[in-house]
């Protein structure tokens, strides 16, 4: 975002590739290998779904009412509103992603990054940050928390001597 460059929107998910080698190395010596279950599965698979359904549908509605040329007074306006408000939305789009999955997954945490992010981007909007720092903080804030819960396990449940992974 600060750089205005779309190619670095793809470096924001290199980071998954890591998640598997990560998890062998970390989670599955210290407490075992865990398989979900076909329904637990399947409700993921199915909450996947809804989400890129509702992402398909928002680009849809945004490329509708930005991508015509003979904008009505209705769209005009409505583009003007998207226009001023624009990371208030995706802000809120975010906070409901994880409100959504804390109410799925149980992990109250995610009620926080939510609330975190509704008070930091309307804060930040209003104050008249500019919007790469109030991404950043926010990311980095919710990076510190998953450091913080990294090192807290790691001290937790230390690896046995002599214990390999068990998978």
């Amino acid at each position: 975002m600060a750089f205005d460059s779309s190619a670095f929107i793809f470096l924001a998910w290199m980071p998954i590739i890591f998640y598997v080698p990560f998890k062998n190395r970390i989670t599955v010596p210290r407490i075992g290998y865990v398989k979900f279950s076909a329904s637990i599965t399947k409700m993921f698979i199915g909450l996947a779904v809804a989400v890129l359904l509702f992402v398909f549908l928002l680009g849809t509605l945004v490329y509708l009412f930005g991508g015509s040329n003979n904008l009505s007074p209705l769209q005009t306006d409505w583009l003007t509103w998207f226009r001023q408000y624009h990371m208030l939305v995706i802000g809120s789009i975010f906070a409901l992603c994880c409100a959504g999955a804390a109410l799925l997954t149980g992990i109250r945490r995610l009620y926080a990054y939510a609330v975190l992010t509704i008070g930091i981007f309307t804060a930040a909007f209003w104050l008249g940050v500019d919007p790469p720092i109030y991404v950043l903080t926010t990311g980095l804030l919710i990076e510190a928390v998953g450091i913080w819960l990294l090192v807290r396990f790691l001290r937790n449940y230390p690896i046995a001597a002599g214990e390999g992974s068990r998978e």
